[in-house]
């Protein structure tokens, strides 16, 4: 996804509303009677999921002079593992609202498995200690030309404060809630690697740090990102009648400084600029039944999130001393499309 993509969206949803000015007017919102809450089982697919995590340059390599080592920067993506393609996603939302405020929670997981064959000497920081001849490593060497097996078991998690001042209404069947939406994103899982028996243990980095060569890890990993913006909801229908109910959500963040706004390990303090980007569209009908209404609808997401992460050391004596390891950029592309089936009340 990219941000030529999701801003003209977010155009047009907000500039949707504009011909409603003329309509009534409703403090804190209009929302009819037995239409405010919602419950949604979700199933559908991950058709985009793009990682990467590319080193730059390496500060410690200029004040020594070794420039020729900035060439050692790796760069590390879901292609590598083969985590590209397209695989399942199953998950449950739930919204409510009331007069000027409201909440919205969704979670989805997920679990592709892949076997991939290493393109390069893989070197990796795991989460879990691999044992060889009595020693423990927290570090992995997958080398060039292994098949080696990867499992994820993920989970995307949502939660979303509503804020609803006014909405409008247009006679008893249309109602129109434009919103300013705050709440985190959560991306993250456990990852589990088998590479084989370990057969050996290699040094590398400077400086030097001992990982094992092929062996089983796990850890965990994950993403969490605040996020605001505007939302839109328009909805057509009058009283014990079928409903459609259109939606848009644009969330974003963007941030420059350090890293002590989301870490408290002081020495591992950094700079940080971290750009992020959600665009949810959904729509869905809604057939009363004799105390709810059954609701089928379908639900479109686009989420990019892109930064750099680079060291506050200037000084070369504190280069020389911190000896800290290439500065970094990453990005993450989510693409999802998602069919629901729920409640409404």
């Amino acid at each position: 996804m990219r941000r030529n993509r999701i801003c003209p969206a977010a155009l047009v949803a907000g500039l949707a509303v504009l011909p409603l000015a003329r309509a009534g007017v409703e403090w804190g919102g209009s929302f009819p009677p037995d239409h405010a809450q919602h419950i949604r089982l979700m199933g559908g697919a991950v058709v985009g999921f793009e990682g990467m995590v590319s080193e730059t340059t390496r500060k410690l390599y200029d004040v020594t002079g070794h420039v020729w080592k900035q060439e050692d920067a790796e760069t590390y993506g879901t292609s590598d593992f083969n985590l590209d393609g397209t695989y399942g996603l199953l998950g449950l939302s739930c919204d409510a609202m009331w007069s000027f405020i409201g909440f919205q929670l969704e979670t989805a997981f997920f679990r592709p498995s892949t076997r991939a064959t290493a393109r390069r000497d893989y070197y990796l920081s795991v989460g879990s200690d691999i044992e060889y001849q009595g020693q423990t490593y927290d570090h992995l060497m997958i080398p060039a030309g292994t098949t080696f097996e990867a499992d994820l078991t993920g989970n995307m998690t949502e939660l979303t404060l509503r804020l609803v001042p006014l909405g409008f209404k247009g006679g008893e069947s249309l109602h129109v809630n434009p919103s300013l939406e705050l709440g985190f994103l959560f991306f993250g899982g456990k990852y589990e690697i088998d590479a084989g028996e370990t057969r050996g243990v290699k040094t590398y980095q400077n400086p030097p740090e001992d990982f094992a060569i092929g062996g089983q890890a796990s850890g965990y990993a994950g993403l969490l990102a605040p996020q605001w913006g505007p939302g839109l909801e328009i909805r057509i229908g009058g009283p014990d009648a079928l409903h459609v109910d259109l939606q848009a959500h644009y969330l974003f963040l963007d941030y420059s400084g350090s890293t002590s706004f989301f870490t408290s390990a002081d020495h591992r303090e950094k700079n940080l600029d971290f750009s992020h980007r959600n665009l949810r569209l959904r729509g869905q009908i809604e057939i009363p039944l004799k105390r709810v209404a059954l609701n089928l609808g379908v639900q479109v997401q686009w989420i990019e999130t892109e930064g750099t992460v680079s060291s506050q050391a200037t000084d070369p004596d504190e280069i020389l001393e911190k000896q800290e390891r290439f500065d970094k950029e990453f990005t993450f592309e989510l693409e999802t499309i998602l069919a629901t089936l729920g409640v409404t009340f």
